[in-house]
């Protein structure tokens, strides 16, 4: 952590510190221009097990127009771990008590990232008023595990990519826009956080529960939209015809799995094919001002590999804003 935070105004200037919401302390970062009252903040969602440590590309470009909140869900990345289990829900509560520890008011622009959007909806349903917008870069919408199978968890999968290291296989490693520096500060905080560890362990332990939660409380079918005339940026990446196709490639390369294993495989990255864009265009019927951005370099992680995209679709939704219907 950079310095204390009794002195600091989160609403001014570029910091980082620990901030205490009761219980225990949470990692935010703030950068960007000043905030001006009224105008919205841009708060980030990470996904799975996720950490600052993944944005620096995109709070970079952000920053340069917005005012940015970054942060680490607790036990993870430089938070200290929380007494509640990881769902969806106590992550949106936990992320309002920073804010209000903060004094970071609303309104907020949500940018969420992979099951981050889980948590983005957690998040708006309990504070509806003060969502200005919402951006999915790349988000899992509810539903998604019920019908794609979760495909690092599946045995011929496994068999299949043994000995790879993930980053490598997908391309990350030589297509990320962090620096050298930026890059290795991730890898090293996945490795060495004991804390991280065991918090990450958690999150994938409850998974599975946080998607039914906010399935059954139908946010995305609601008519009229849930968010009226308010913002919504869809942002695709290619998870099944990047990311997974080359972990098969890389691992048929190695000698790696059966020919059955292989052809299991090839079915499933074919169903995700099939499947998969349809799960991004369930956020697009929040409202109905929206905008749909492919990100055609990236797989999973356009923030990494195509963070002027991720930029590109916030800088949309602070354009299009609704100034009629939001407060």
């Amino acid at each position: 952590m950079s310095r204390s935070v009794s002195d600091i105004n989160w609403n001014k200037g570029a910091h980082q510190g620990a901030v205490s919401i009761g219980t225990h302390k949470l990692a935010l970062n703030v950068s960007g221009p000043d905030r001006i009252v009224g105008v919205p903040v841009i708060l980030i969602m990470h996904g799975l097990t996720g950490t600052m440590t993944q944005w620096p590309a995109a709070r970079r470009l952000i920053s340069s127009f917005a005012r940015i909140v970054d942060y680490d869900r607790s036990g993870l990345g430089l938070s200290e771990a929380g007494p509640d289990p990881p769902t969806a829900l106590s992550a949106a509560r936990e992320l309002s008590a920073l804010l209000k520890a903060a004094n970071i008011e609303p309104p907020f622009i949500t940018l969420a990232h992979s099951w981050g959007a889980i948590l983005s909806l957690e998040f708006m349903n309990m504070r509806p008023q003060d969502i200005s917008g919402m951006v999915f870069s790349d988000g899992t919408a509810p539903g998604f595990w019920s019908v794609l199978p979760m495909f690092p968890t599946l045995p011929e999968v496994k068999a299949v990519i043994e000995g790879l290291n993930y980053w490598d296989a997908v391309g990350i490693t030589t297509e990320t826009k962090l620096t050298h520096d930026e890059w290795e500060a991730f890898l090293e905080g996945g490795r060495e956080n004991e804390t991280h560890k065991r918090q990450a362990a958690k999150e994938f332990e409850f998974m599975d529960r946080t998607f039914v939660e906010v399935e059954k409380k139908e946010l995305i079918k609601q008519t009229p939209p849930k968010l009226g005339n308010r913002p919504v940026c869809v942002i695709k990446g290619n998870h099944a015809t990047r990311d997974i196709q080359r972990l098969y490639e890389k691992g048929v390369e190695r000698g790696n799995g059966t020919e059955e294993e292989r052809k299991k495989v090839r079915d499933m990255i074919g169903l995700w094919v099939d499947k998969e864009k349809g799960f991004h265009e369930l956020f697009l019927k929040l409202s109905r001002k929206n905008h749909w951005i492919d990100a055609t370099e990236s797989g999973h992680w356009p923030h990494q590999t195509e963070p002027e995209l991720v930029a590109e679709g916030v800088r949309w939704a602070l354009k299009n804003l609704d100034l009629k219907s939001h407060f």
